[in-house]
This record gives structure tokens, C-alpha cells and sequence, in this order.
């Protein structure tokens, strides 16, 4: 996600007032929210358009928050996932934690305070999770390309250093380096030649 466009929360409750309040608290810390009355919705949203943060009501008809948060992870891994429930047990926080992977587990009623911060919190967690993405995709091309060029010039990416770890920029003493003595020996008789 670009760090200049607004976050999308996506707000999941089966209680039409329950939803707009959470809905109505997430907006006014600036953050563009959609929601939706049922996890089905939400999979149909999370199957349609970037998410950033997922809220999720933990008791609804059709699927638990947990299963719905498995599900949002499927479709969407690099979502961060946040679970409000009224059933405030040790048992439905583990497991929506170790199984849902849940960032934040907050109760009901919530502090509007206390989920405008934690919805923060999930949103930064989420740019730090999109930016090593990035970094390990530019590592897998930048690879892919070094690899394209070593297949077609056998020896380029090579980089040796010598004893203080300095690189050898010198093609003859770095094929010196790398064992190659007959390329070292080309490269010289190509400078005298010159």
C-alpha cells in the first residue's frame, strides 16, 4: 500500500448499531472505512479491494470472527487483523490469536479512544508489513536480473574482495582472485594490446 493513500478499515458486524458505532469511531481518525453486515460481504470486499485492517464483530451467524480472520488472511495475507467480542474469555482470545492470527483483541463495549489507537497501531503494523514485502520483492528481481545477466555473461556479478575485504575492481586481479586464471590471462594481453 502507498503511504500517501488512505488506509482502508474494513468493519465487520452483524448488529447494524453495533457497526456504525465502530464505524463512525474509525472515521473520525481519518481513515477511509467500509462496512459490511456479514462475513460474506466482507470476504466478497476483501475479494474486490485492498484492505489494510479488518475489525471484526467475534459472534456472528454465518462464521466466527476466527474463521472469518483465517479466511481474510487467505485472501488477503498482508491484512491485519483486529477482533471485538463481548464473550471476554482467556479461551476466545488465545484462540483467535494463535488461530486467526489476530494483531488486537479488544472488548465490547470499547473505548472509542482504545480503538481509534489500536486501529492505528494495526494500520502502522501494516505499512512496516507492505514496505519488507516490497523490499523482498525488489530483492527476488534485482536477483532475477543478476541471474539473466550471469547466464548470459558468465562471471559478471562476480565481486571478489582481497584480504581486507576491499572489492577488486580490476578484472584481471579479480578473475586472479576467483581462480579464473585464463580470463586473467586474456585480460592482460587485451591491455597490452591497447
Amino acid at each position: 500500500m502507498n503511504k500517501t493513500t488512505n488506509p482502508v478499515v474494513l468493519c465487520v458486524d452483524d448488529d447494524p448499531d453495533m457497526l456504525a458505532a465502530v464505524v463512525r469511531t474509525i472515521k473520525t481518525a481519518g481513515y477511509q472505512v467500509l462496512a459490511a453486515e456479514s462475513p460474506i460481504e466482507a470476504l466478497n470486499i476483501l475479494g474486490n479491494q485492498s484492505v489494510a485492517v479488518l475489525v471484526s464483530d467475534f459472534e456472528m451467524p454465518e462464521m466466527t470472527g476466527v474463521e472469518l480472520a483465517v479466511r481474510a488472511r487467505d485472501l488477503q495475507p498482508e491484512t491485519v487483523r483486529m477482533m471485538l467480542t463481548g464473550r471476554n474469555t482467556l479461551d476466545t482470545a488465545v484462540g483467535s490469536i494463535n488461530v486467526g492470527e489476530v494483531f488486537r483483541f479488544l472488548s465490547k463495549p470499547f473505548q472509542p479512544d482504545v480503538l481509534k489507537r489500536e486501529v492505528a497501531a494495526a494500520v502502522e503494523h501494516h505499512r512496516e508489513v507492505a514496505d519488507v514485502a516490497s523490499e523482498r520483492l525488489t530483492v527476488v528481481r534485482r536477483r532475477r536480473v543478476l541471474d539473466a545477466l550471469e547466464s548470459d555473461f558468465p562471471g559478471i556479478t562476480i565481486m571478489a574482495r582481497d584480504d581486507d575485504g576491499a572489492y577488486l575492481a580490476d578484472d584481471e586481479a579479480r578473475f586472479r582472485a576467483e581462480g579464473m586464471a585464463e580470463l586473467a590471462a586474456v585480460t592482460a594481453l587485451f591491455r597490452s594490446l591497447a
